[in-house]
């Protein structure tokens, strides 16, 4: 069962990242480009009157996934190479902040645009892939529901364009 789960999450997060041929350009607050991302989107896929940033359980909760997710990432031979000399400390900050803020939450995101912080580092659809299949797996040992690990992932989905560069 856990297998075909897992193939299921697998194949939706496919059929959603293939579908994110292009980086938003505006929405409904104003320019998105500044961060690569479109809020829409967040707004589409929220299903309750409550902010994903408050069903997931706030911000400790989301730096707990976070902290989870970049320990596994520094392990996988796949992408590790790609952190060498990164402040890891920092990256895990900013990425518990950049989450909370598009999950909803009080956070205010001010690291760098999607597109600026990957330009030079020539990553590819597999090792984009694999740094996802590590947030999954974190947001699942961290107890993340099912359904609110698909909302983060389609959070993170429109970034896919402004992140690949092969």
């Amino acid at each position: 069962m856990h297998l075909i789960k897992s193939f299921t999450v697998s194949t939706c997060l496919v059929a959603i990242l293939a579908g994110c041929g292009t980086v938003p350009t505006h929405d409904v607050d104003g320019p998105a480009d500044v961060k690569n991302y479109d809020r829409s989107l967040y707004e589409r896929t929220s299903v309750t009157g409550s902010s994903l940033y408050d069903r997931l359980g706030g911000r400790n909760v989301i730096a707990e996934f976070v902290d989870d997710a970049v320990e596994r990432i520094l392990v996988n031979d796949r992408i590790a190479h790609h952190f060498d000399g990164v402040d890891i400390p920092d990256l895990k900050f900013h990425l518990t902040e950049q989450i909370c803020q598009l999950a909803g939450g009080p956070c205010v995101y001010e690291g760098m645009d999607m597109e600026s912080a990957h330009f030079a580092l020539d990553i590819t659809a597999a090792e984009f892939n694999a740094l996802v299949e590590d947030f999954q797996q974190a947001m699942r040992a961290n107890d993340v529901a099912y359904g609110l690990e698909n909302q983060v992932l389609a959070l993170l989905a429109p970034m896919k364009p402004a992140v690949i560069r092969q």
